[in-house]
């Protein structure tokens, strides 16, 4: 008892004195060059689009139509669940480089992805999946405890609007035993961590069709601390291994969100991208 006590406070303590010390090792995000580093960063992004035969802009301005449309408000990278995926989603839509027809959305949360997917791609069936209802994983994550009911009925009532949206209560891992090359685009949302992450890239890769984009969300490269739901280097060191197995050619990672506030050393997040 008074080492787990001991435990505690020394993790209180890390996190009182985290932010100063972020504050002070990256100041030009905070005080001297905010615009120079907003720049550079919406830069990087931008290079990454053309990279892949993707229009940015023109994905900002779809996904800025479709949240409006949705929601009666533009999307902002600072509105919750909201991320550069959403644009990534958007420009392949409007692109002739990708051919989209059925999607797997593995992480439904709230509902709104697997809405803007249906007004993105309007002739494509969309399947979305998450855990149970009463799983205790579910309701103990994302503090879903504290509205449990008016949860589920918000994202049932939203997901009931689109007729080519199909919501499966199924925990990830038994996608193994669906049929391989099902899906053209799969977006990967569920748990980060291990073991669950791995199983979802594998099972993905054995799902996606030829010419598919697989993507991964809330990527970490380094992160000292790592759990199975939230933070964690898992997708990372799978695609890694992947790559140096020779299961995949290659992988990407581009920014989750372009913000210098986003970035800060040792705390950003990616988004895996693999384009099969």
């Amino acid at each position: 008892m008074q080492q787990s006590f001991k435990t505690i406070i020394v993790k209180l303590l890390k996190k009182i004195y985290r932010f100063p010390f972020i504050l002070l090792t990256n100041y030009r995000i905070y005080i001297s060059d905010r615009p120079a580093l907003k720049k550079k960063l919406l830069d990087k992004q931008a290079d990454f689009f053309i990279k892949n035969n993707l229009d940015r802009d023109a994905g900002v301005h779809l996904i800025n139509q479709t949240c409006m449309n949705l929601f009666n408000k533009e999307y902002s990278e600072d509105d919750g669940m909201f991320s550069e995926h959403l644009v990534m989603f958007s420009s392949i839509s409007i692109s002739s480089a990708f051919q989209v027809n059925k999607i797997l959305e593995i992480g439904t949360f709230d509902g709104r992805t697997a809405a803007i997917f249906s007004n993105l791609f309007p002739n494509a069936d969309i399947t979305t999946i998450d855990l149970e209802d009463d799983s205790d994983m579910f309701i103990e994550t994302y503090s879903r405890s504290q509205n449990y009911s008016d949860f589920n009925h918000d994202r049932d009532s939203l997901l009931s609007n689109f007729q080519n949206v199909v919501f499966k209560r199924l925990n990830s891992i038994n996608l193994s035993e669906w049929d391989a090359d099902s899906f053209d685009l799969i977006w990967i949302d569920g748990a980060h961590g291990y073991p669950v992450i791995a199983m979802d890239i594998i099972n993905s890769l054995r799902l996606i069709s030829p010419g598919g984009v697989i993507m991964i969300d809330d990527v970490f490269t380094s992160n000292k601390e790592n759990n199975q739901m939230y933070r964690s280097i898992g997708a990372y060191e799978s695609l890694v291994s992947l790559k140096e197995a020779k299961s995949i050619d290659r992988f990407d990672l581009f920014l989750k969100r372009t913000g210098p506030k986003h970035n800060i050393k040792n705390s950003q997040k990616f988004v895996g991208f693999i384009y099969l």
